[in-house]
């Protein structure tokens, strides 16, 4: 074999291997790709294996959760709990004339839906409060329907609704109200939310503030007990007002949510005492007015009167103030003459005449009547003697 011929084997030969090691390359290239696929499938379907597996342990801890908050399966008993439940929340929170109707339930997979239809009257505040103890009562559980109509000339609303609750397959026992209950809901307690909503009453007129119709000066005697009486009328007339003392009232100064005043003064000067009037509305508003006391050194006794004494029985100490009512849209007080036997029915303008005392009524009030004798004002409350009735000053300077 010549130098050339034996160049040429070489040749030959090398192209031999290289063609050999690239086809050899290639086929381990492909074998190794298909492994990598094969590994990523696997990984792939094993990660959506533990997501299902993952998902189905939640699902069953939920269910656990449900089931926790969930009524039992049997259909009769869990709608005679949730009925009285019903019902026991609505009168507690002050709902009158309640009715309350099961509706014919849906079964749906593991559980079934039960439904009920609630009427009654309450005002706002009730009904925020009966809501927030329904939320409060953490079960699957909520309002499908709700109906608001205000009743005429009142604060009353008749309100109708549809709630709906469910039972759950492989419940046994109802729960426990200290079990669910929620400490408050998420915007706080049942005072937050009452302040909230009361607030923006749609139901319900401008609240009016009351106004004092009492005098805003009295005179008062030293070490003598001073005894006033507060006044106050409200543009709302279905409102109730309370009287309560302002900042830094002088030492010993004493008033009643009636406004009673009493105080027994220890010296001499003038005295400014800030009182305020509100109302029972929600939200409630109030007045302030000063009372300025003047404090002068005491009177000297009057001589004895020598005119005959009063008999000692006297009806109007046995004449009481009964009751005080509206009759026809008219306001009429109550008075029980005892001795007779004898009920006065009277209103603002009528004259009276009771042993003793003989006068007129000027006003009728909540709980109270105001009274003219012998020129001067007095008030008389339920159930207090008319010969006891508190004088409230000269008629002129009312």
């Amino acid at each position: 074999m010549t130098q050339r011929e034996r160049v040429l084997a070489i040749l030959v030969g090398v192209c031999f291997l290289l063609v050999g090691g690239y086809y050899f390359m290639n086929q381990y290239s492909s074998a190794l790709s298909t492994r990598d696929r094969q590994i990523e499938t696997l990984s792939k379907r094993l990660d959506d294996e533990k997501f299902v597996q993952a998902k189905a342990e939640m699902a069953i801890d939920r269910l656990g959760v449900y089931k926790q908050h969930a009524l039992p399966e049997s259909i009769r008993a869990s709608q005679s709990f949730y009925q009285e439940r019903l019902r026991e929340t609505l009168e507690s929170t002050g709902f009158d004339d309640i009715v309350i109707k099961p509706l014919n339930g849906r079964r749906g997979g593991n559980h079934y839906q039960h439904m009920f239809t609630i009427n009654g009257q309450a005002t706002m505040e009730q009904f925020v409060h009966f809501t927030y103890e329904f939320y409060s009562f953490n079960i699957l559980h909520k309002f499908t329907k709700l109906t608001i109509i205000p009743v005429k000339e009142s604060e009353l609303l008749d309100i109708s609704m549809n709630v709906s609750v469910l039972s759950l397959d492989g419940t046994d026992e109802v729960p426990t109200p200290e079990a669910v209950r929620q400490p408050e809901l998420a915007h706080g307690d049942l005072k937050e939310y009452t302040g909230v909503i009361l607030q923006r009453n749609l139901f319900a007129p401008a609240n009016k503030p009351p106004l004092f119709t009492s005098k805003t000066e009295v005179e008062a005697e030293l070490e003598r007990p001073l005894r006033f009486r507060l006044s106050a009328s409200d543009p709302d007339r279905k409102d109730r007002v309370t009287f309560f003392l302002g900042k830094d009232p002088p030492p010993g100064v004493e008033l009643s949510e009636s406004g009673s005043l009493q105080w027994t003064p220890d010296a001499l000067g003038e005295y400014k005492i800030t009182v305020e009037a509100r109302d029972d509305r929600l939200p409630p508003k109030s007045s302030t007015q000063e009372l300025l006391v003047t404090v002068v050194e005491p009177k000297p006794e009057p001589m004895r009167d020598p005119t005959p004494r009063r008999p000692e029985f006297d009806e109007a100490k046995f004449t009481y103030l009964t009751g005080t009512v509206a009759v026809g849209g008219q306001p009429k007080a109550w008075l029980n003459n005892r001795p007779k036997n004898q009920q006065l029915r009277l209103g603002p303008g009528d004259t009276f005449s009771v042993g003793t005392l003989k006068g007129k009524v000027v006003d009728v009030k909540d709980r109270e009547v105001i009274i003219e004798i012998e020129g001067d004002l007095r008030v008389l409350s339920i159930g207090q003697p008319l010969a006891e009735a508190t004088t409230m000053g000269p008629a002129g300077e009312l």
